[in-house]
């Protein structure tokens, strides 16, 4: 069998074919048209509210000593500051002043409208069950004092209850609820425990309220609220909130910055707060040696007769007072950091530590330790353990909490030596103080400790009033610049955008479903099916029937024309089809009709004595006919029938035993020769070939052997099967024609 040309993609023929689909097309695009349109008209309106704040940094707050490092005003991590922004603490204190878990509505009309401020009522929820979360109670007012109370089971419920969901059917019925109260009564349920409180005109409308806990709207908050930096480095955030209500949007933005500032305020104070308390502490015990040193020095005054210490005593007195007063200095900030750096060995997190005394390597090492500590906790959320990013985290904090301990034990080294230095500078003027006379060198001494314990007291003063004057200037380090504001109309949903993609999602799958059904179609839809799957020559193409008989007429004309002008003209022409129903009989007898009225004398003989059409066509008897023919019962004048002067028709007569063995004798053969001579053309009308034998036999008896093909009917295999049939059998005079084909694709195969 020769090798079929190979198939190419022909872009006008799959334009011509997906025209075909051009209606589903059109009905898919506007369907999903329409559902885009609904879907952008029922959404909900999302509003945005920005609020524009600073954190002030350590270069706008100016330097400070330990105790300011200690009160947290030497810099911030904007990381940290976002992540406490976003923090359930910050929802939390957001919920105790907005309204956001219970939700108020007017449900007159079609469309109810959230009441946010404005509901005439208030509900104080005890509890609420899982099922009833977010569920709309609707309310209606009865009298001055009285309202009804209902619920009612939603549409999604009432639905999967028909198809016999029994969980549907429960829960219809536990939620099912209709009652009379009275406004301020508790409402008992085994589901609920609520009371309605009337504030106002609640007049004749009907209302509607959904309950969501404070624990769940938590996570609300936190998906609501973005917060962008204006800069990379720069320490302004730009905090937005996203709500269907632009005053509520408003409102929890800046509830979120006042919870923001208070908790900064209050961290900061407290901080200051201990700061002062240890700072008292010491001022106690310090005057009350300062007090004793005062009594024992004016004791031993008016006990002796002592004169005036001398230059030389005085100034070493003196001396010693002051690095005294530096030893104790130095000994409290001992203290500190050895505290801290035990709080860091005894603990796994670095929170809440005291950072009084630490110098600023050791804050910013707390202070990278803490924002690791942060991001270490948000990706726990979304990863193990195990997970080579949190694993990289814990290696970064253990190699920072050991530069830490590190930097502390390096300080207290260095504290330690500055010790030792200064008490070698006291034991030198201790020994110059030995050298004085007793009574001179025990003025001297209760003297000094006098003026010691007078020094330690004017530092600790001094720092008491450098601690007091910050914690009464205590600000959060956050400068609001923009208030919350909703700018303009809703962010959500871009309702153009949603018809927009409509448009599109509708018209890919509008032209996706045509292509599919294009080529998962079998059956011959065009003149260029035939061509692609078979070199057999197509002898013509017929028109739908029904469309206009005069060209269907046209077309056999031309393929009359086309047998008469063939090199050895056709006389004997048997019409066949792959299977039944593609227009064999009709095309048999109007080529015989056309072949008449050109004046050639034609005669049909129906074959196909199994399954008659011939006589059917012509409305005339089957009695007589092929069979009773080739069986010797009649002669040929005995069963031919005339239709006009120059058209004859031997139907098929009554079905024989075997149709097959009249067609292989040698009657069929001698009755065509006798034949040959009485008409111009002699038309066999066929059996299928995909069926029975019956058809290769009267093939091999024909001059020129027509294969019918229904478009839109005969399947694309039947075209494989009838190359395969025609090489298997060598045949050599076949030919196809293609019947019921629309006018609009027979012109371009006019046109080659």
């Amino acid at each position: 069998m020769p090798n079929l040309p190979e198939e190419e993609i022909d872009l006008k023929e799959i334009i011509a074919s997906l025209l075909r689909y051009k209606k589903s097309m059109i009905g898919v695009t506007l369907g999903i048209l329409l559902l885009s349109i609904f879907i952008a008209s029922s959404k909900t309106d999302i509003y945005q509210a920005d609020l524009t704040l600073q954190i002030q940094d350590a270069a706008s707050q100016g330097p400070g000593d330990f105790m300011a490092a200690a009160l947290g005003t030497q810099g911030s991590n904007l990381g940290n500051e976002i992540a406490i922004f976003k923090s359930r603490f910050i929802a939390k204190k957001v919920l105790e002043k907005v309204q956001v878990g219970t939700r108020y509505y007017s449900t007159a009309g079609f469309k109810s409208v959230e009441l946010y401020k404005q509901a005439p009522f208030i509900v104080q929820a005890y509890g609420i069950g899982e099922k009833l979360i977010g569920y709309e109670f609707q309310l209606q007012p009865v009298d001055a004092g009285h309202f009804r109370l209902m619920l009612k089971p939603t549409f999604g419920m009432k639905v999967t209850a028909f198809f016999g969901s029994d969980s549907a059917a429960a829960m219809i019925k536990s939620t099912t609820f209709e009652g009379v109260f009275s406004y301020g009564s508790i409402i008992t349920h085994p589901l609920f425990k609520l009371k309605v409180t009337q504030i106002a005109n609640m007049g004749t409308g009907s209302y509607a309220f959904t309950v969501t806990p404070d624990e769940m709207m938590y996570t609300m908050i936190q998906s609501s609220l973005s917060i962008a930096t204006a800069a990379d480095k720069g320490s302004i955030l730009t905090l937005s909130y996203q709500d269907n209500v632009p005053q509520r949007a408003q409102d929890v933005l800046n509830a979120i910055a006042d919870a923001y500032e208070r908790q900064n305020i209050k961290i900061k104070s407290a901080s200051a707060e201990k700061t002062l308390g240890f700072i008292d502490e010491q001022l106690a015990a310090v005057n009350e040696g300062l007090q004793k040193s005062a009594i024992n020095l004016k004791d031993y005054k008016s006990s002796h007769v002592v004169i005036e210490l001398g230059s030389k005593a005085g100034i070493v007195a003196s001396e010693l007072s002051k690095y005294e007063a530096q030893m104790y200095e130095l000994e409290m900030q001992q203290s500190m950091l050895e505290n801290m750096l035990a709080f860091i060995k005894n603990n796994k997190e670095i929170r809440g530590i005291d950072l009084s005394g630490a110098s600023e390597p050791v804050i910013s090492l707390i202070q990278k330790i803490q924002e690791l500590n942060t991001l270490h906790s948000s990706l726990l959320v979304d990863y193990t353990p195990k997970h080579p990013s949190v694993m990289k985290v814990n290696d970064q904090l253990a190699s920072l909490k050991s530069d830490l301990q590190g930097t502390l034990e390096s300080s207290l080294r260095g504290l330690k030596q500055r010790k030792s230095s200064l008490q070698e500078i006291i034991n030198k003027h201790t020994g110059s103080f030995e050298k004085l006379p007793e009574e001179e060198r025990q003025l001297t001494q209760l003297n000094r400790s006098f003026m010691v314990n007078e020094e330690i007291y004017k530092f600790l003063l001094q720092k008491r009033a450098e601690t007091a004057i910050i914690e009464s200037s205590t600000v959060s380090g956050m400068r609001i610049i923009d208030d919350a504001l909703v700018n303009g109309p809703a962010v959500q949903p871009n309702r153009a955008l949603i018809v927009m993609m409509g448009l599109i999602i509708g018209l890919i799958i509008g032209v996706l479903q045509a292509f599919v059904r294009h080529f998962m179609a079998n059956t011959i839809q065009t003149i260029g099916d035939l061509e692609k799957h078979t070199h057999l020559p197509l002898y013509s193409v017929l028109p739908l029937f029904t469309e206009k008989k005069s060209l269907y007429e046209d077309a056999l004309r031309v393929l009359l024309t086309r047998l008469q002008f063939m090199e050895e003209r056709p006389k004997i022409i048997a019409i066949t089809s792959s299977v039944k129903g593609e227009g064999r009989t009709t095309t048999a007898l109007e080529l015989a009709q056309i072949i008449s009225k050109s004046g050639k004398k034609v005669v049909v003989l129906d074959l196909d004595m199994r399954a008659s059409r011939v006589n059917k066509k012509l409305a005339i008897t089957n009695e007589l006919g092929m069979s009773s023919l080739l069986l010797g019962a009649n002669t040929f004048e005995n069963v031919v029938r005339k239709v006009n002067s120059h058209l004859d028709v031997v139907v098929a007569g009554p079905t024989p035993a075997n149709p097959y063995e009249l067609i292989i004798s040698q009657r069929l053969t001698t009755l065509l020769d006798e034949l040959r001579g009485l008409y111009d053309y002699i038309i066999l009308e066929s059996p299928p070939a995909g069926l029975v034998a019956d058809a290769l036999v009267l093939m091999r008896l024909s001059d020129l052997n027509l294969i019918v093909f229904k478009a839109a009917y005969s399947k694309k295999d039947f075209i494989k099967s009838t190359n395969r049939f025609v090489h298997e059998h060598q045949l050599h005079n076949v030919g196809l024609i293609l019947n019921g084909l629309e006018l609009k694709k027979i012109r371009p195969w006019l046109r080659k």
